[in-house]
């Protein structure tokens, strides 16, 4: 996997989108919560606000570590999507300039193929969740220098659910750039399908099947989603759930194995 993981960076490296999308997602992975800090700050200093402590912002425990992990997690994964298209990018320009089948006649298997993605997929993971530890641990004391361990892992559990979160984007990203090929289209489906039409079925089918409320959360996208849930109501004195459920990660778990085995048999199954 090491060997793959290093074919698939050196391929990756020299490209300008690859640099570009990477430079972006890094900006707005580090000044997203500095900035959120500072527009904080600054509804806190607006006197309306100031006078009623439900809506008081400098009340409201945002960068604590009891909600830190959450609230990061729901944060970052909003920009995930920079991640998702690096892959879609990637794996379609295989196809595009043949250099997947010219691999494979040099005597590079199509498993080995499929590996090197996967290998690409877990790395860009792997890299958001330790970069997410990383400045929760930074922001956290800074804005909270009272230390004590057992507040540090309090609600950690949201930094693995953001690991899944973000493995579960770009594997549905990974299955649809192998049954498209073509980057545009790619993308243009995935932001499509992501932020207008399954979020319409899902506000369709809450509101039309209320005894089964089950339908909507199962739809792909949204059950990825799921995993780590709006914290931000709680801080208005609204319901919101601040945990993981094991409802939650099954659903998730069922539609993750669907994309790991469509993506597994679609590039080695099918001619390229």
């Amino acid at each position: 996997m090491i060997r793959l993981l290093k074919i698939e960076l050196a391929k990756l490296w020299p490209a300008n989108y690859f640099r570009i999308l990477l430079m972006l997602w890094l900006v707005a992975f580090i000044t997203i919560p500095f900035a959120s800090n500072s527009f904080l700050e600054w509804m806190a200093s607006n006197k309306m606000m100031s006078q009623n402590p439900m809506f008081n912002p400098s009340q409201w425990p945002i960068f604590d570590f009891a909600d830190l992990w959450q609230n990061l997690a729901y944060i970052y994964k909003m920009i995930s999507i920079f991640m998702s298209f690096i892959i879609i990018i990637s794996v379609t320009n295989e196809f595009d300039y043949k250099t997947v089948r010219q691999n494979v006649i040099d005597g590079f298997s199509k498993k080995e193929f499929w590996l090197s993605k996967i290998s690409l997929i877990v790395c860009f993971s792997l890299l958001s969740a330790v970069l997410l530890f990383i400045l929760g641990l930074i922001i956290g004391y800074s804005m909270f220098p009272i230390f004590k361990i057992e507040l540090l892992f309090t609600n950690i559990e949201f930094v693995f659910a953001y690991f899944f979160q973000v493995f579960y984007l770009l594997m549905f990203a990974f299955v649809l750039s192998i049954l498209i090929k073509r980057a545009g289209i790619v993308i243009a489906i995935m932001v499509f399908w992501i932020y207008i039409i399954e979020p319409m079925l899902s506000g369709i089918i809450a509101s039309s099947l209320v005894d089964w409320p089950l339908v909507a959360d199962s739809l792909p996208m949204e059950a990825g989603w799921n995993l780590i849930h709006l914290p931000f109501k709680k801080y208005i004195m609204m319901k919101t759930q601040d945990f993981i459920s094991l409802q939650d990660v099954v659903t998730a778990g069922v539609w993750f194995v669907f994309f790991f085995l469509s993506s597994y048999l679609l590039l080695t199954k099918r001619d390229l």
